[in-house]
């Protein structure tokens, strides 16, 4: 994990690289292109993981994982071996990278990353540079994204389902040249440092992962998206349609929620068209079958999830990595209909990550979370003692003051004066246990939400896996 860690850009820089031209983005997939050269493989090397590629704001990591799931029923000719690239891990590095909906074993995420990183460090073949300025290591996701390939291409991956990163036009996984199908999730406003703060500077790096004559599918999104994604899909000459959510009776949703509806009809859509274009002339019936079990048996940690406190069997947790308004609304919703199902009362805990609107969450929870207060807020950075979770490109305040702030707006919003700070995810979790675990006897739900490190965080410390 300290070699994993180190390949991360500080805090410090990334704020100085967003106010420099000292590298051109357009640089980024010439040069991503050379360090997969430098492990050993080519760019159409990745052809023949048959990729369905998925970018978006929300959704697109739920919609991999209906995706993944779906891809593992299929039987004709025969089983299919299923990879799927995902971000960020919630307690494990290696939950990114998945081999048949399980992460890789720590003995080949091992193998693999070394194999990978003394690839990399080799000073043979050199390194084929794009520009004087360009990186001679890879940062953080772009060498995840690497040792994935090397993972997938090594352990003979018959399809692989690739999340893109951040945006996409100059996303690393856009190296993909000849992915089966594309797919674009929900859009929302986020990342506007790097892409923007309008819907169409955002649908425009999403739909930079559109190919030239490869099929593409999206979901209802504003008007103005469509007209850009209809745009960029035209300049490839690809086609283009928009799939509707699932209908509430047709599936069983094994990732709860109604608002997964929309990822898994995405799911739905880019598998089905996988399996034409790849396995033509499979009975129509057998396909309809693994849509429906693959649905059903999908699964993905830490969005919509309840457990209850292996601890305290009084204490149920209730987690979603919601970190954009439209998210947290879907996620306000969901808690609001589990609050319909019990009388217990209610704790929140959450930190948004930095530079994220914070204010503008907390509004969106208050509105949406239906009935009922919550009996104490408590809120803590996205620290935790795990190796796996170190992360340097946030900045660390000792002074907690985006925490006290969103204590200061949450008591505003709810008129409620009971609330907490502390400086990691483990006091936070202590804390809950200790006051409404042990020495209460009461029934307690808490909603740990504003950000998927949070809620990595949480899941760790408090129930000791995904």
């Amino acid at each position: 994990m300290r070699d994993l860690n180190s390949l991360q850009t500080n805090h410090a820089t990334i704020q100085i690289s967003k106010s420099s031209d000292a590298r051109k983005v357009e640089d980024s997939i010439p040069e991503f292109e050379s360090f997969i050269e430098k492990i050993g493989y080519n760019v159409d090397d990745l052809n023949k993981l048959n990729i369905i590629h998925i970018a978006g704001t929300k959704g697109k990591g739920s919609t991999c994982a209906f995706a993944s799931s779906i891809m593992q029923q299929v039987d004709s000719p025969c089983k299919l071996k299923v990879g799927m690239l995902t971000s960020p891990h919630l307690i494990e590095a290696r939950e990114r990278i998945q081999i048949n909906g399980k992460p890789i074993s720590k003995e080949l995420f091992t193998k693999y990353f070394y194999e990978t990183y003394n690839r990399l460090q080799s000073p043979t073949p050199p390194l084929r540079k794009v520009s004087p300025t360009s990186p001679c290591i890879p940062g953080y996701g772009r060498f995840i994204f690497l040792l994935a390939i090397h993972t997938f291409l090594s352990e003979g991956v018959d399809v692989a389902i690739i999340e893109v990163g951040i945006g996409g036009q100059y996303d690393s996984t856009n190296a993909v040249r000849k992915p089966v199908v594309c797919g674009i999730a929900s859009l929302g406003i986020d990342h506007q440092a790097i892409l923007g703060s309008t819907i169409e500077s955002v649908a425009w790096h999403k739909a930079g992962i559109i190919k030239d004559n490869v099929p593409a599918f999206t979901v209802p999104q504003e008007n103005a998206a469509i007209e850009v994604i209809r745009s960029r899909a035209a300049e490839r000459n690809a086609p283009v349609a928009i799939t509707e959510p699932l209908p509430v009776a047709k599936y069983q949703l094994g990732i709860p929620g109604d608002h997964q509806r929309i990822n898994a009809a995405l799911a739905e859509t880019l598998c089905r068209e996988w399996v034409r274009i790849k396995t033509p002339n499979v009975d129509a019936a057998k396909v309809d079958s693994w849509v429906t079990k693959g649905i059903r048996l999908a699964s993905w940690p830490g969005r919509s999830q309840t457990f209850v406190s292996p601890r305290h069997q009084n204490l149920t947790w209730h987690v979603d990595g919601a970190h954009t308004v439209e998210s947290m609304t879907a996620c306000a919703k969901w808690f609001a209909g589990e609050r319909a199902t019990w009388s217990g009362q209610s704790v929140l805990l959450f930190n948004a990550a930095h530079e994220r609107s914070f204010d503008d969450l907390l509004q969106t929870l208050k509105k949406h979370a239906g009935k009922g207060e919550f009996v104490e807020a408590i809120f803590c950075p996205n620290l935790t003692s795990r190796a796996d979770s170190q992360n340097s490109t946030v900045h660390k305040d000792e002074k907690l003051t985006q925490q006290h702030e969103s204590a200061r707006i949450w008591t505003e919003l709810s008129g409620n004066t009971a609330t907490k700070v502390f400086p990691n995810i483990n006091a936070a979790v202590d804390y809950v246990e200790s006051k409404y675990g042990s020495s209460n006897d009461a029934e307690t739900h808490v909603l740990a939400t504003g950000s998927l490190h949070l809620v990595g965080g949480v899941l760790d410390s408090a129930k000791g896996s995904i």
